[in-house]
């Protein structure tokens, strides 16, 4: 009796232990699948540093634009030939002025033919806004100072964004790609001033770039992982088309 007893004390006691590990193998198991889960879910995205858009006004222009909708207004380049448009930079960059203009005509502002306004300057060679608001009938000038689509962002921080967390890791890698920027001035022709100057920046994915999205360098030795394209024009032109709407309301504040 007692070797039976003891018989089925064992197994009571070997069923236990292996109900136990049992559970603790479903445990682990458990642990593990949601681990793997959360590293699948896990993104890496490249994030370039922001650059604060650098805006001055001064207080003329905003009490002038109280007293006027719908001014007058041309848009001059820096490259007054604009006929001279035969490059395919000639071509980008009339393209992107002529969005700007768009964008001011569905705003409400009367918008000056830009090529007849710099024919007229030529003609009567005078450099005076005063003169030239009598002559052209214009009450503003926005000259486009520089638009560049190549301005290089760098980082070697990598972004793992889990389920419920994210955190940046800095890395020896340096990621590189090419942001843009746009440059403008506006004046004021009848008081002959310089009213106010924007400049406004585009860091290249503002949501953030695949980690699997930048090709390993060719050489081993490199520490450099980059694309040295610039911006596309497609995205330049809606990124010009923002930053004027931008300058609109700024106007309007």
């Amino acid at each position: 009796m007692k070797d039976l007893a003891s018989s089925y004390s064992n197994s009571i006691l070997c069923n236990v232990i292996f109900k136990k590990e049992h559970y603790l193998k479903l445990i682990l198991g458990a642990m593990v699948c949601t681990l793997l889960a959360s590293c699948a879910n896990e993104k890496k995205l490249i994030k370039f540093p922001n650059q604060p858009n650098d805006i001055y006004a001064n207080n003329n222009l905003k009490t002038f634009f109280k007293s006027n909708k719908s001014p007058n207004i041309v848009l001059r380049v820096p490259n007054n030939n604009d006929k001279a448009t035969n490059t395919t930079a000639g071509k980008d960059n009339n393209l992107l002025y002529n969005a700007i203009e768009k964008e001011l005509l569905k705003e409400g502002f009367s918008v000056r033919d830009r090529v007849l306004f710099n024919e007229l300057l030529n003609k009567t060679q005078t450099s005076e806004y005063s003169k030239i608001k009598d002559i052209t009938n214009t009450d503003l000038i926005l000259e486009v100072i520089n638009i560049d689509p190549g301005v290089l962002y760098t980082t070697n921080k990598v972004t793992y964004i889990g389920p419920k967390s994210e955190k940046a890791i800095a890395g020896y890698q340096h990621y590189k790609k090419m942001g843009a920027s746009v440059e403008f001035r506006l004046i004021m022709v009848k008081n002959n001033e310089i009213a106010g100057t924007y400049k406004y920046n585009y860091e290249p994915c503002p949501g953030g770039c695949e980690l699997e999205s930048f090709k390993a360098p060719v050489k081993k030795s490199s520490k450099q992982i980059e694309t040295r394209e610039t911006v596309s024009a497609n995205t330049l032109e809606e990124f010009v088309k923002t930053c004027i709407q931008y300058l609109i309301k700024s106007f309007r504040a």
